[in-house]
């Protein structure tokens, strides 16, 4: 699946670029593969009894969800509690679940 991410730059500049989510299982936890730009992340997310979550294995990213169409929240989350991660990716990776809402529920 192909989906758009979006980028504001100051009040009127605002960048598009395209992105790839291939889903790996198709029930909770969901498993997938998003690349976008020149990265690739494999990502696990689901539904605890916590609330929702996102899990980046191989960089040892982790952090709670509010529901995958919330890219205020999400992406303040996963910024906030992961330095390393850049906003650029940050920004994909919320975008590619965004786009998963309609076909995965968590």
């Amino acid at each position: 699946m192909t989906f758009n991410c979006r980028c504001s730059k100051g009040s009127s500049n605002t960048a598009s670029r395209k992105g790839q989510v291939h889903l790996i299982t198709t029930v909770n936890p969901y498993e997938m593969i998003v690349t976008a730009r020149k990265s690739c992340f494999h990502i696990i997310c689901g539904t605890s009894t916590h609330g929702n979550f996102l899990c980046i294995p191989n960089l040892g990213v982790a952090t709670e969800l509010a529901c995958l169409n919330d890219t205020f929240w999400n992406l303040e989350r996963l910024t906030m509690n992961n330095p390393d991660l850049s906003e650029t990716d940050a920004i994909s990776i919320i975008y590619a679940l965004k786009a998963l809402n309609s076909y995965i529920s968590i």
